[in-house]
């Protein structure tokens, strides 16, 4: 695997090139794992490439993939709750409301 300093100059230079390392990289990820693995993986990576096609930016695609994965344990700690017998939102009753606050202001000094 390129280092990150090259892998900053291809995508600056030669950014067909470092689609081709993610491909690989992605295919080499996928041929590692377990071999009952690779539909879900590819599924996977089909849902993360269409978020990535949708936003239409590199910072869109980085939300949009964010927000799958905090999906995704959002999800997995309701199943865990619900499997030792807790309610399913347990770990969201247990913050505080926010208490409203004072706003104290400063006085704008000037430079002296």
């Amino acid at each position: 695997m390129p280092s990150f300093d090259e892998m900053v100059r291809l995508a600056k230079t030669d950014p067909e090139a470092l689609e081709r390392i993610r491909l690989q990289l992605i295919e080499d990820t996928i041929a590692d794992a377990p071999e009952a693995c690779h539909r879900r993986l590819r599924g996977l990576q089909f849902q993360i490439d269409m978020e990535r096609r949708r936003a239409g930016n590199p910072m869109g695609a980085c939300v949009r993939i964010s927000k799958m994965m905090h999906d995704s344990l959002y999800t997995l700690r309701q199943t865990l709750n619900s499997a030792i017998g807790e309610p399913v939102d347990a770990a969201l009753e247990t913050f505080e409301p926010a208490k409203p606050a004072t706003i104290v202001a400063f006085p704008m000094q000037a430079n002296s």
